[in-house]
């Protein structure tokens, strides 16, 4: 007579508690769901800015530095007995400038940046940089050329 009472109590508490443990399981599984997809979340956006950290590095310094640095070694100076420093300006600019729409403008440029970059990079060429003055409205190209090992032709297409 004493079992079958503990039996049901028993069975009372453990319908009392069974909700309350999934309840606790549910809320502890949507818990790790949430912190898994926000720690997925958080590693694409390190992932992202870690590329764009890695591309800024390669716009301001030589791949053979650039590569140095990551490593975490020592970047030793390089001394050159002969370079050439090539600095441009687009004559007119400003007249060209004032009949051309924003847009127009934006677009020219980033087209003689693409031509520029796209010639040096056959090239031992390393760009120093892109400047554009707004308030002279000056644009420059700067690039150190190695020498040595630059080949390159004249406009006519012969070899100095």
């Amino acid at each position: 007579m004493f079992f079958p009472l503990q039996c049901w109590c028993l069975v009372v508490i453990a319908c009392l508690i069974y909700p309350i443990i999934l309840m606790s399981f549910k809320q502890m599984t949507d818990w790790i769901h949430n912190y898994a997809r926000n720690l997925k979340k958080k590693t694409e956006d390190l992932k992202r800015e870690r590329r764009l950290a890695e591309d800024l590095l390669h716009q301001m310094l030589p791949k053979s530095v650039a590569k140095q640095l990551r490593k975490c070694q020592k970047v030793e100076a390089e001394n050159y007995d002969q370079v050439t420093i090539f600095f441009s300006d687009i004559v007119g600019f400003t007249s060209i400038a004032a009949s051309c729409t924003p847009l127009q403008v934006v677009e020219m440029l980033n087209n003689l940046y693409v031509c520029f970059d796209s010639r040096i990079e056959s090239y031992d060429v390393y760009k120093v940089s892109t400047n554009l003055q707004a308030r002279n409205l000056e644009f420059s190209e700067i690039f150190l050329c190695s020498v040595a090992n630059t080949k390159y032709t004249t406009p006519a297409g012969q070899k100095p």
